[in-house]
């Protein structure tokens, strides 16, 4: 019987809706062009601040805005900023490059499967489809677009395009052309550890398929980009273990089942299951099942370490981000789905075809109720961008009445934004040891035990002579030895002068 894919038709429904989904939140994300994000739920500001930083600071200088000076780009990874800088030197505006940054990469990201989708067999539609089941889905919708991890966005265009290398050249002979992988490789591994990690593992599957003459080209083309990316990588080795990274885990939310975590739980019981049963039929659907089920090996040991939850315990696994490691799973269950042989799931069409609406359903429904609309300035938020630029030493802030929407790292990248202001605390906690970022921490703390003499010993410790207060905590600091610098109706600037 002749292989048959499933019908086009399957997938306009889900396609629509993912679609004018991802549209309306661009448009509600848009607001970041005229309004800087203040609340909990954004890392946008972070890279902001960064990519002002690398204007300001340069590449493996000292910058003075966070933590008392850091060396910049030593810890944070560059891929983005050296990508999207051109463009800030355009615009001169750092929301608007920002924004225009997601739609780049989606654009990009769109070119690179329609330029692929012949080498692949796969249709328009199909194509269509597995970018918006990739990029429509709540999860990256929550963490690309909403929080803004633009970096990471930009790390899944260079991931989807080796991805796409890899396919190709799996039923391919290795030529020159396959050295083109480099630079995607290249900001692969720039652009943030779970890329590297990720982009590592899945040409690992190439590898491991090809003969010795073709071994030592792809290991050629991996050299090649390791080299070159050594002038960031090996300074990141060297000082990674005296920052707050060695501490974090990322994979930690697997641990345990709480309301915090049981989103990323679910996705990573129920990605890997799919991924596993979607594997098995796309094995039988093919003829030469050993070369295949070869190339997806390192993928299927990730499903399996993710659903026994023993990530926990690989080094240098368990510093991806399950959300990562669910999204490199799909990104191969949709095309191993399209490649699958209809026949074999005929009996099932109604379940598949009903099933991929429900799928969406829940996704946009999942999205609606867990990832807030883009978070307007409230009265307070007001306030504190007009008392700034009064601030005239380094600065912290301290007890914020509603970190949902006036985040104090926010507001430390708004400053050395917009009034060259600098802080002892910052927006990037990777930067520092973590003695340092517990000093920072405990501040709040000891402001509400009320030890106001051991609250400034810390302050000037950490070389910081001026805070940003609010409510009723400016009365009583100013009762206990602050000085009053400037009060407004909810916030105030006090000194230790």
């Amino acid at each position: 019987m002749r292989k048959a894919s499933i019908p086009n038709i399957y997938l306009y429904i889900p396609i629509v809706l993912l679609g004018l989904h991802l549209i309306f939140r661009l448009i509600d994300q848009a607001n970041l062009i005229s309004t800087f994000p203040l609340d909990k739920f954004n890392d946008w500001s972070s890279y902001m601040a960064q990519l002002h930083f690398l204007k300001e600071c340069g590449f493996h200088n000292l910058c003075q805005y966070w933590y008392n000076g850091f060396i910049n780009f030593q810890i944070n990874q560059p891929g983005w900023y050296f990508f999207i800088y051109p463009l800030f030197l355009l615009t001169k505006n750092v929301q608007l490059t920002a924004y225009l940054s997601i739609l780049i990469t989606f654009i990009l990201t769109l070119l690179a499967l329609f330029i692929s989708r012949k080498r692949l067999n796969l249709n328009k539609i199909q194509i269509t489809a597995l970018f918006l089941f990739f990029f429509g889905n709540a999860i990256a919708i929550g963490n690309f677009i909403r929080v803004g991890k633009i970096h990471q966005l930009f790390a899944w265009f260079t991931l989807i395009v080796i991805f796409l290398f890899l396919l190709i050249y799996k039923d391919k002979k290795i030529d020159k052309k396959f050295f083109l992988i480099i630079p995607f490789y290249f900001f692969a591994i720039l652009t943030h550890q779970n890329s590297a990690i990720i982009a590592s593992l899945a040409i690992l599957g190439l590898f491991l398929i090809k003969d010795l003459k073709q071994k030592l080209l792809i290991l050629l083309a991996t050299i090649i980009t390791i080299t070159a990316t050594s002038f960031w990588w090996i300074p990141y080795i060297q000082n990674f273990f005296a920052t707050t990274s060695k501490t974090i885990i990322v994979a930690n939310s697997l641990k345990e089942i709480t309301k915090a975590t049981l989103n990323d739980n679910l996705v990573a019981i129920i990605i890997p299951i799919t991924f596993l049963i979607t594997l098995y039929f796309y094995l039988k659907s093919n003829k030469n099942r050993k070369k295949e089920f070869i190339f997806f090996l390192p993928l299927t040991l990730i499903s399996i370490l993710l659903l026994t939850r023993l990530i926990l315990f690989i080094p240098i696994i368990k510093q991806v981000f399950p959300d990562s490691y669910s999204l490199f799973l799909l990104f191969f269950i949709i095309f191993m789905f399209f490649k699958i042989d209809f026949n074999l799931i005929k009996k099932y069409k109604h379940i598949i075809f009903i099933g991929l609406i429900l799928i969406t359903i829940l996704s946009i429904s999942l999205s609606i109720k867990f990832t807030p609309l883009f978070a307007q300035h409230t009265e307070l938020e007001e306030e504190v961008l007009a008392i700034l630029p009064e601030i005239d030493e380094k600065f912290i802030i301290l007890k914020t009445p509603s970190r949902r929407t006036s985040y104090p790292q926010a507001y430390y990248s708004y400053a050395a934004i917009f009034h060259n202001k600098s802080t002892s605390a910052g927006w990037y906690p990777s930067l520092v040891s973590p003695e340092y970022l517990k000093k920072i921490d405990s501040l709040d703390s000891i402001l509400i035990s009320e030890n106001y003499s051991l609250l400034k010993q810390e302050l000037k410790e950490l070389n910081t002579f001026e805070v940003l207060a609010f409510d009723d905590y400016c009365t009583l600091l100013q009762q206990n030895g602050f000085n009053n610098k400037i009060n407004k109706s909810r916030v105030c600037i006090l000194t230790l002068k």
